[in-house]
């Protein structure tokens, strides 16, 4: 009955080219992964939605906006999967390690806007929209499952020649790249887990989950600050196009498919991680706390981790520089276990 509660309350917080054309997009993707790149700083392609009001913009041009924030060279991939596209942002220079980068829930490859230039100056990063979330990879399957989630994502990793990449999950993202790792331990160099959700230990009711159910139920524009403030010790500091494609993801997307399956991992399949892992939480962080710190600790073999202080659970937003700077230093060190 316990573990019932458990899942009500998670419930209660969170609120295409195939066929004829398979051919040439694989033949296009090809060409572009096997060159370096360099793309216009101004992203001129985009810049004209900046100064629209957001109303005006489709769920796709709020996307698009945000990529002007990504102040670094990058080039959108889309690519035909045997269940439908996947959208990848890639960047950073074409012979540095292979970095790719995991989402959480309701939101997209856009939130690593704080992240992608430090981290694009020593890898090649791959974004990955997840075809089951609100992004613009797209799903011409009935099947939901973290099994197929898995699968899928193997796909574009072939498709994309990954032999071997690090592999950084945030909120649902880790608890993603986590059943990626446990699937296939030796197919990853490093793990790293921004404040993942559901991962070591159980969202436990409280003041701040009452107020994001509040927001979940009814996400209107005069209650974003407040719920955001569960999340981030520093609302201030997100960009207010970001807030702006936040609030029409909260309200145009559904609760996640993946949302029951979310359960912390035993201690059998996390001592079977081989690869280093770096968990970092935020101190005001409503998913984790001291209590996962000990329990990764206890349960995997090769784990560093930390407390980021000033912190809620946006720690990629909140403390962008310190994260950037300890997931660098942490994956270009490159040691075995």
């Amino acid at each position: 009955m316990f573990k019932i509660e458990r899942h009500i309350s998670i419930l209660l917080f969170f609120g295409g080219f195939l066929g004829l054309f398979a051919g040439c997009e694989q033949a296009k993707f090809d060409d572009e992964v096997s060159k370096d790149y360099s793309l216009d700083n101004s992203h001129s392609k985009y810049h004209q939605l900046v100064t629209r009001p957001a109303k005006e913009l489709s769920n796709v041009e709020l996307y698009n906006r945000l990529l002007t924030l990504w102040d670094t060279p990058y080039r959108e991939l889309e690519l035909p999967t045997s269940t439908g596209s996947a959208h990848v942002i890639v960047s950073g220079p074409v012979d540095g390690d292979a970095l790719v980068l995991l989402h959480g829930m309701n939101v997209d490859s856009t939130m690593w806007y704080p992240n992608i230039k430090a981290l694009s100056k020593h890898f090649r990063v791959y974004a990955i929209d997840d075809i089951l979330g609100p992004g613009k990879s797209t799903l011409n399957t009935s099947d939901d499952s973290i099994e197929f989630l898995v699968s899928w994502y193997f796909e574009v990793f072939d498709l994309l020649e990954l032999e071997k990449p690090s592999i950084i999950g945030a909120s649902q993202g880790g608890w993603i790249a986590t059943n990626l790792a446990i699937s296939h331990p030796n197919k990853f160099n490093h793990l790293v887990l921004l404040s993942p959700a559901q991962t070591f230990t159980w969202l436990d009711p409280s003041i701040d989950l009452l107020s994001s159910l509040i927001f979940t139920l009814n996400p209107e524009r005069e209650g974003l600050d407040e719920y955001l403030s569960t999340l981030s010790n520093h609302v201030e500091s997100i960009e207010s196009m970001y807030i702006d494609h936040f609030l029409r993801t909260s309200k145009s997307g559904s609760i996640s498919p993946l949302l029951l399956d979310m359960k912390p991992f035993d201690n059998e399949k996390l001592s079977n991680l081989p690869m280093p892992v770096l968990l970092l939480i935020g101190d005001n962080d409503l998913f984790n706390g001291q209590d996962s710190i000990n329990r990764a600790n206890q349960a995997l073999p090769c784990i560093q981790t930390n407390i980021i202080k000033d912190s809620g659970h946006f720690i990629n937003v909140d403390q962008a520089e310190i994260v950037n700077r300890q997931i660098t230093e942490f994956v270009a060190l490159n040691r075995a276990c």
